[in-house]
């Protein structure tokens, strides 16, 4: 795949410096998306980068080699560009259009070969565009053009494609239809994106690494959870915002705050016949006045959820992708001096699953206080029976996590061992169950285990005792759950690494490989008693790695190190260094899907530990990020929700 840099690129009109001083390495394979203010030098770095500016100073690279001394024509099959705006001759169709993208292939009499209308060909299938043909491109809809354009480009079948402001002058509708296109290039034909994007919340979405310019040099650069934070939309943009999760993709919103909206608010409530209290709109004001500290958030009020009609209500299983169950404890079992496995059932897990196998799949379990009990009005209405609206769960999670954690208990993350629907031979009962593996970590004082929540549940759980637990939705779900991370694509060939918190996934994931895929699963636990019994159909070899008296961690980065080696020099490019990430702050959790890649790893455990082996497969080995999946399951010295 080739390469695309900026070393040192300084940019100017007239003498008038845009970028400065810019060093830029574009990641193969990926979708990167600049963002920034207006006259922040966005376009104009693509324009360098694309070979259209030439530099005031320093370079940029195709392939380790000055752009600018190669002939445009040779660049032109390497590297595809849609400009803002573009526009195309009176009358021409679009198949003539497209046609237009072969230019840099024909010979010196301009003669249309087969191949050429192959790839035209290709080009209209890829973007949904052969219906429009032979229709005029000027009668087209705005985003009908777009997809035109993009296909043009398309059809020059460059391994890297650059477009600026692809989404400008579309509604809403048309530039998800137009980035949609896009990512599925990506993600089907591998090929290298740079995107120039106005809207943060479209390019958090789709991005796999976000650049963010101020006054023409990079602010922030990496995935976009990382980049898009309350303090980068103030420094970028100068906009105060909240940033949450967003609903629909789990990427980062940004929800701006503007000088008026209180007031615009209150008089759009009044004009209806609503108004609300002196104390609330007080306190929306002074939320605006000025924006809070972390401490400040931690105290921020938590409004309640909004109030809907009977009529809406409807049953959680109905419209909640994710609900509380509860179950009862059917069996504990020591399975080794290190692993406790608590087996649970009840009715409400006829709703649960993805309709897939479960691999690695995470939920959340719902610990009750001391004396107390989970099952708060938050979690109750996320039982599959209870009446909700779509409307009323919102913010749910923020109200929850506001409860003192004495009077609604704890929230801790595990893996399904294995899931067991109704009238399985190894039920013990007469519904569907669960097995959930521990590791029991912590100090035994006067004949009792002591650590953290979970740890201490397991320990002392009886059956009978009841838990609650988040999952997926059946009716809503499928192998795509945001709580399933191992995604192998086509790959034949895995490793699986990890320490004793990654060993029931891994486990999992071994009984779900099918015969032709093969590779190493290692897994470190403390001590020869823990060895779990593994069972695979696959050619995968499982090694168990016995910690003892060693470091955590030594013995499986160096067993991974044995069975990934460093390719030969020059056979990869091995110096794309990651973005260093530091777990004291924040979780290391980077997941890809290996698509048609034949290689794939899945790497989980303690997050220092994960760090060093992302650094080596990444960086020494040259692998593709996308064909990794980092997961710092947990940190050292700190608590994990």
């Amino acid at each position: 795949m080739a390469q695309l840099q900026a070393n040192d690129l300084t940019l100017a009109y007239d003498k008038v410096t845009i970028v400065d001083e810019l060093s830029l390495d574009i990641p193969t394979g990926e979708v990167t998306i600049v963002v920034g203010a207006n006259g922040c030098g966005k376009s104009t770095l693509l324009r360098a980068l694309s070979r259209l500016l030439k530099p005031a100073g320093g370079k940029v690279l195709l392939d380790g080699q000055d752009i600018h001394t190669k002939p445009a024509k040779e660049v032109a099959k390497t590297l595809g560009l849609l400009p803002q705006s573009p526009t195309a001759p009176d009358g021409i169709t679009a198949r003539e259009l497209i046609s237009r993208g072969r230019y840099p292939h024909q010979g010196l009499f301009k003669r249309f070969s087969a191949e050429d209308e192959a790839a035209v060909n290709r080009a209209l299938e890829l973007t949904g565009t052969m219906e429009l043909a032979d229709r005029a491109v000027d009668e087209l809809s705005g985003g009908q053009r777009q997809r035109v354009w993009i296909a043009m480009a398309l059809a020059q079948e460059t391994e890297l494609l650059l477009l600026d402001e692809p989404t400008t002058f579309l509604d809403v509708a048309h530039q998800l239809e137009v980035l949609d296109v896009i990512s599925e290039l990506n993600r089907t034909r591998g090929i290298t994106v740079v995107i120039v994007l106005h809207d943060l919340n479209l390019a958090a979405r789709y991005a796999d690494h976000l650049v963010a310019l101020r006054e023409g040099k990079i602010y922030a650069a990496g995935h976009p959870n990382e980049v898009v934070t309350e303090r980068t939309v103030k420094d970028v943009f100068g906009m105060p915002s909240r940033v949450i999760p967003d609903p629909v993709a789990g990427t980062p919103l940004v929800l701006p705050i503007g000088r008026h909206r209180v007031l615009r608010t209150e008089n759009v409530l009044a004009a209806q016949g609503i108004v609300r209290s002196p104390e609330f709109v007080e306190l929306t004001k002074s939320a605006v006045k000025q924006e809070p500290t972390v401490a400040d958030e931690l105290q921020t009020p938590v409004l309640a959820p909004q109030e809907v009609e009977p009529a809406q209500l409807r049953p959680g299983a109905e419209h909640l992708a994710t609900l509380a169950y509860q179950c009862m404890v059917m069996r504990t079992q020591d399975l080794t001096p290190a692993f406790r496995r608590i087996t649970v059932g009840g009715t409400d897990l006829s709703h649960f699953g993805t309709n897939s196998h479960s691999l690695d799949m995470r939920i959340k379990l719902l610990l009750p206080p001391a004396g107390g009990s989970a099952l708060t009005e938050e979690i109750a209405a996320l039982r599959p029976e209870a009446l909700s609206s779509p409307a009323g769960q919102e913010g749910w999670y923020r109200r929850w996590l506001s409860i003192d954690p004495s009077s609604r208990g704890y929230m801790r993350t595990y893996t399904v061992r294995a899931f067991r629907e109704v009238g399985h031979r190894d039920n013990l009962g007469d519904t569907a169950e669960l097995d959930i593996d521990f590791v029991m970590h912590g100090q035994v004082v006067n004949g009792a285990l002591q650590g953290g929540p979970a740890t201490e549940f397991a320990d002392r759980a009886q059956v009978g005792d009841e838990l609650l637990l988040l999952g997926p939705n059946r009716a809503l779900s499928d192998e795509t759950y945001g709580g399933i991370e191992f995604r192998p694509g086509g790959a034949r060939r895995v490793v699986l690494a990890g320490d004793e918190t990654a060993a029931p996934a891994i486990c999992a994931i071994l009984e779900a490989l099918p015969a032709n895929v093969t590779g190493h699963a290692l897994i470190e636990v403390p001590d020869t008693d823990d060895i779990l019994g593994a069972s695979t159909r696959s050619g995968v070899s499982v090694q168990w790695l016995t910690r003892g008296t060693n470091e955590h961690g030594v013995l499986l980065a160096a067993a991974v190190k044995d069975v990934v080696a460093i390719p030969a020099a020059g056979a990869v490019h091995t110096d794309a260094d990651p973005e260093d990430i530091d777990i004291d702050e924040q979780i290391l959790w980077e997941t890809g899907a290996a698509e048609s890649a034949p290689f794939y790893a899945w790497i989980a455990g303690e997050a220092g530990m994960v760090k060093e082996l992302r650094r080596y497969l990444v960086r020494e080995a040259g692998i593709n990020r996308k064909q990794v999946a980092f997961m710092g399951y947990w940190r050292r010295g700190k608590t994990e929700n």
